[in-house]
């Protein structure tokens, strides 16, 4: 015979890839929150262009001082080798940008994923510029 004292529930299974990996360490979540900044420096890019014509002196300095960063950082973590620094990048910038909106549905996971990958292919355009 059961005691109901001593049966406990099953945890919930979640259904987020994100929930199942392993917390990302200090390290990943700052690149994250700089991808996050990245995309959304270019969002007042974008936003400036519609209403001025062109982006404001600000927001260019925004947008190449977080551009900057990633650089540094990568340049940092892919001598080490261990670092998948795309990988770390795409995740982390998505789950950053998502927090900041406090929580995303399918179609917004979308976008993020788009916000990310300009930010991802700006950067390995800066990287092959540099290798020349």
């Amino acid at each position: 015979m059961d005691h109901p004292a001593l049966i406990t529930p099953a945890p919930e299974q979640s259904r987020s890839t994100s929930e199942t990996q392993p917390p990302a360490i200090p390290l990943e979540r700052h690149i994250g929150k700089i991808v996050a900044l990245a995309a959304s420096a270019i969002a007042a890019g974008v936003t400036d262009y519609t209403n001025c014509g062109a982006m404001t002196v600000a927001t260019k300095i925004r947008v190449g001082d977080q551009f900057w960063e990633l650089y540094r950082l990568r340049c940092l973590m892919v001598g080490i080798g261990a670092w998948d620094f795309d990988a770390i990048c795409h995740e982390q910038g998505r789950r950053a940008l998502a927090e900041s909106c406090g929580g995303v549905n399918a179609a917004e996971e979308r976008i993020l994923d788009e916000l990310v990958n300009g930010v991802m292919k700006i950067l390995r355009g800066l990287v092959r510029l540099q290798a020349n």
